[in-house]
């Protein structure tokens, strides 16, 4: 079997100002978690330079909900590495704390709100103020225009979809 990979970069190509990442992620957002996993962990084995899989979840979610999770995914398929990574938004004006992509404040409603992630290791601010409702655009940005399009694309994983991934995988047994 011939396995072909197209490879990009971000950055200026032109001005040869680009960078790579340690790892790379499966250019796909299937909307079922059980088949995006498993699609995953088969590519990683092709990955002998690192690969990773990136579960970002949009609400707060139990010990005991995360341990599931992990143990769930790990039980049941060639998982080398996976994060599980909560999006974040605060709120400038009154500094209340959400889990998720929020654009308005769900304390004050103020659209003075950042939005975080952790592209590695740390969280940091992708955008902040006058957030679009479609995550693309905002007052500041302080990610390149391409990280932020990905940022705003990533599926998120809802305490709903976990609980169905479970089940499915507790019914293969």
């Amino acid at each position: 079997m011939k396995v072909e990979f197209n490879f990009y970069v971000q950055g200026d190509v032109t001005n040869n100002k680009v960078f790579l990442t340690s790892g790379f992620q499966l250019p796909a957002q299937e909307e079922d978690l059980v088949s995006r996993v498993d699609n995953a962990a088969t590519f990683q084995g092709f990955a002998s330079g690192g690969a990773i899989e990136h579960l970002f979840t949009n609400e707060e979610m139990t010990a005991e909900q995360q341990i599931d999770m992990v143990s769930g995914i790990m039980k049941n398929f060639p998982v080398y590495y996976m994060t599980k990574t909560p999006f974040l938004t605060t709120c400038n004006a009154c500094g209340h704390k959400m889990v998720g992509r929020k654009n308005k404040c769900e304390a004050c409603e103020s659209d003075d709100v950042t939005l975080w992630s952790r592209p590695i290791g740390y969280f940091r601010p992708v955008m902040r103020g006058k957030v679009t409702e479609d995550f693309t655009n905002a007052e500041h940005k302080f990610w390149l225009d391409g990280r932020v399009q990905d940022f705003a694309t990533r599926k998120e994983i809802m305490k709903k979809e976990l609980e169905d991934m479970l089940e499915e995988l507790d019914s293969l047994v």
